[in-house]
C-alpha cells in the first residue's frame, strides 16, 4: 500500500502518526509513503487527480490500485485490517469514546488551527486574513481548554494510559499550529505538558517537530 502525503499538512500527519504508533506497538503496517508537493501543483496533475478527484491529501492507494482519501476513514480501514494491537480501544465503549474525542479534536482544534494558519502563514499561498485568524484561534482555544481540564488528572495520553487516534489528531493539529507560529497551547498547561511529552517519544520522531 502507498500513503500519499504532504509533510506540513495536518490530515496526512494524523495518519502518519497512527501508523507510527501501530509500528511502535509491534504491528509494522505495510504502507509506503509518497510525498506530494502541493505548492508545486503535484496534487492537481491528471495522474494524481485519478487517485483523488478533489486533489487533497492524504490518499491511501491499495495494492490493487483502489484509492481512499479521508484521513479517519483511512485510519479505520487500517484498524479493521490490522486490529491488533488496537488504537481505538478494546471494547465498544472504549472505541466510541476514542472516536468521539477524535472528532471533537478534529472539529474543535484541528479545523480552526488550519483556518488560522491559512489566514496567517498559508503553505499554499492564501492571503492573510486577520479577522478569520482571530476567530479561528478563539475557537481552538476554547476546545483546548476543555481538553486541558480532562488532562488535569495527570493522564499520559488523551484517553488515558494508552495512545489512541485522539492523540494522533491532537498532535497533528498542534504541529500545524507550530508551523504557522501560533501559540496554541499558551495558557493550557496540561496540554502543553502532554504535547512536550508526546513529541519526545521515539515512536513519533521524524513526524512531529520536536
Amino acid at each position: 500500500m502507498k500513503l500519499y502525503i504532504f509533510q506540513v499538512a495536518p490530515n496526512p500527519t494524523k495518519v502518519r502518526l497512527y501508523i507510527a504508533e501501530k509500528n511502535a506497538l509491534g504491528r509494522a503496517l505495510p504502507v509506503d509513503e509518497v510525498s506530494v508537493n502541493i505548492p508545486e501543483g503535484e496534487a492537481r496533475t491528471p495522474e494524481f487527480l485519478k487517485k483523488n478527484p478533489h486533489g487533497r491529501l492524504p490518499v491511501l492507494e491499495l495494492d490493487d490500485g483502489r484509492c481512499y482519501a479521508e484521513s479517519l476513514a483511512i485510519i479505520e480501514y487500517l484498524e479493521d485490517k490490522f486490529p491488533e494491537p488496537p488504537m481505538l480501544g478494546n471494547t465498544p465503549e472504549a472505541r466510541i469514546e476514542a472516536r468521539e474525542m477524535e472528532r471533537y479534536i478534529d472539529v474543535g482544534v484541528m479545523m480552526p488551527i488550519g483556518q488560522a494558519v491559512h489566514a496567517t502563514r498559508s503553505p499554499i499561498g492564501l492571503p492573510p486574513n486577520p479577522p478569520v485568524a482571530d476567530a479561528a484561534n478563539q475557537r481552538a482555544d476554547g476546545a483546548l481548554g476543555y481538553i486541558d481540564e480532562l488532562m488535569s488528572d495527570g493522564r499520559p495520553f488523551v484517553m488515558g494510559e494508552q495512545p489512541t487516534v485522539a492523540d494522533c489528531t491532537l498532535a497533528a493539529a498542534l504541529q500545524f499550529g507550530r508551523y504557522g507560529r501560533l501559540s496554541c497551547v499558551s495558557g493550557h498547561g496540561h496540554v502543553a505538558t502532554w504535547d512536550e511529552n508526546y513529541r519526545s517519544r521515539e515512536a513519533v520522531r521524524g513526524i512531529v517537530i520536536v
